[in-house]
């Protein structure tokens, strides 16, 4: 290998801006919050909890699936993406049954509309901001 093909490699990484994604996460989470507050407290606290019902679970996944990168690798990363998302998917399962359970009252409509939005807008982001190559 020359120094030239070690150089086009090194290139080919790629830097995911995850605390890019989790960042606009938060702050459209806040925004939701915030106007589901003008209708009430309830409201706007169960948005919120909807909101963290996507976004804790997602962030978990993202730090996991993200973690290995390069061709040597790579086995690693196919492994973790499957585990994680399996964990993402239990955590977001436990977190509802706590909410249903634990949380008395909630604003059923604030809390699964939050929770809808921020599904859609991480789906949006991972269109929008594509990883790019580290330098």
């Amino acid at each position: 290998m020359t120094a030239g093909d070690m150089n086009r490699s090194s290139r080919a990484i790629t830097y995911v801006p995850l605390g890019k994604w989790l960042i606009i996460e938060m702050a459209v989470l806040l925004i939701l919050s915030l106007l589901w507050l003008l209708e009430s407290r309830l409201a706007g606290y169960s948005a919120l909890i909807g909101g963290l019902i996507f976004v804790i679970p997602n962030a978990y996944f993202a730090h996991r699936a993200y973690r290995y990168q390069g061709a040597r690798q790579m086995h690693l990363a196919v492994s973790n993406i499957f585990r994680a998302e399996s964990i993402k998917l239990a955590l977001t399962a436990v977190f509802f049954a706590a909410v249903f359970t634990l949380m008395e009252p909630v604003h059923v409509p604030a809390l699964l509309f939050t929770f809808a939005v921020m599904v859609v807008l991480g789906t949006a982001l991972r269109w929008l901001i594509r990883p790019r190559p580290q330098r």
